[in-house]
């Protein structure tokens, strides 16, 4: 079955060592630009885990074209970043100093608020010229282009451009992967800019094809024409995505997120990377990525009560579903009826995107007769976005009357 259905099979641990042993690992475009994003320490480690597999990188033209496009607009928006923290810290400092309207700080605090304000601003203001610096002095730029020194993918004629573009019309319609999640992008100035995935998955194609290379793929891209998801806890490569790389290449196909890549390649290198580490990873890619779930809130709530035979006695399931990774989250179940007294309580967590269920750390609590709370954080890091299904009962005690 597994060779008939290869895209619905996980690897397992030997074929994920012997795919990371053989394979090109293909570099998108957002995870190189996400270096600019980065704390110091955190571009490090990205840094010294692309340095791991320096001798077998791989960067597609378009991929390349892209973060050449748009670094610069990620720095200046970084530097801008600065210039809003500055001014805000203006602002409450100028909120503080009135003295004829409410907050009103003491008078003997106002210069020690000043003085620490002024020291902040200062170290604000250097990180900021440093940022702005990257314009034409781009440490970052010099490492990329480095890395990739002959290892950097041709561009595709004008006439293939066409071609893709033509099939990138119809599967798109069919929401064949990747891409059609770019379907309504603007391409007024850039006409295959909709196609921008596609022309990157292309190239990979034809590069693994030549090489007669399996390819891991390292992106930042958390759209689902990339990634299987269920129950909002991304699964696996797209089925589609590695059945087609199969049948055009003869080769295996796999993709990281840049948390998950940090983390496998310290494993192998047996070395270690802090939780602060993964923890900005994960924030800097919420951030980005939130533009595809604005319209979403960020924990959605469900119940499904047991049927009862008596009103003493509740029970039933409460699915928090997080939209987003988060620090800590809490569900609200209620109870139909309301009890008499408040009463005893317990909840189990029964399922959760961690295979490993101590990685979520429980507490609950009711502290009416008509409703319940769900607390539930991870431990060391921010809980996966999906499904968190918690069974829960709930008793009061019959007063049995004295005859």
């Amino acid at each position: 079955m597994k060779s008939v259905f290869i895209g619905h099979f996980r690897p397992t641990q030997d074929e994920f060592t012997q795919l990371w042993d053989e394979s090109i690992f293909a570099i998108d475009a957002n995870v190189l630009l996400n270096l600019y994003r980065y704390s110091s320490d955190t571009r490090e480690e990205l840094e010294k885990a692309l340095n791991e597999i320096k001798d077998k990188v791989f960067i597609t033209h378009q991929a390349a074209k892209e973060f050449l496009k748009n670094r610069l607009n990620v720095t200046a928006g970084q530097a801008d970043e600065y210039k809003k923290t500055i001014s805000s810290i203006n602002n409450v400092l100028a909120t503080l100093s009135s003295s004829d309207r409410h907050p009103f700080l003491p008078d003997s605090e106002l210069p020690k608020l000043k003085e620490y304000a002024g020291n902040l601003i200062f170290i604000l203001e250097k990180q900021q010229k440093l940022l702005l610096a990257k314009l034409t002095d781009d440490e970052i730029l010099d490492f990329v282009e480095k890395l990739f020194d002959g290892k950097t993918g041709r561009p595709f004629s004008n006439e293939k451009l066409i071609e893709i573009a033509k099939e990138g019309e119809e599967r798109y319609q069919r929401e064949t992967p990747p891409g059609y999640k770019d379907n309504k992008k603007d391409s007024l100035n850039d006409p295959y800019r909709k196609y921008g995935d596609l022309i990157v998955w292309h190239q990979i194609l034809e590069h693994a094809a030549t090489h007669a290379k399996s390819v891991i793929f390292i992106t930042d891209d958390k759209k689902d024409d990339w990634w299987l998801e269920q129950s909002g806890k991304t699964i696996a490569p797209r089925p589609e995505l590695i059945e087609e790389f199969h049948e055009k290449t003869k080769q295996k196909f796999w993709m990281y997120t840049v948390d998950r890549f940090i983390q496998e390649s310290a494993k192998i290198s047996k070395s270690t990377v802090s939780s602060e580490v993964i923890e900005e990873i994960i924030k800097v890619s919420m951030d980005i990525n939130e533009s595809n779930l604005r319209e979403l809130p960020s924990i959605e709530v469900y119940q499904d009560p047991f049927d009862s035979p008596v009103d003493e006695w509740q029970g039933g399931f409460l699915i928090v579903h997080l939209n987003r990774p988060m620090r800590y989250a809490t569900g609200t179940g209620k109870f139909h009826p309301k009890f008499s007294t408040i009463p005893e309580f317990n909840v189990k967590l029964v399922d959760s995107p961690y295979e490993d269920k101590n990685m979520v750390t429980l507490s609950f609590g009711c502290g009416t007769t008509r409703d319940f709370n769900v607390h539930l954080r991870a431990r060391d890091t921010f809980l996966e976005a999906g499904n968190y299904i918690f069974e829960y009962t709930a008793s009061e005690s019959i007063e049995v009357e004295e005859k």
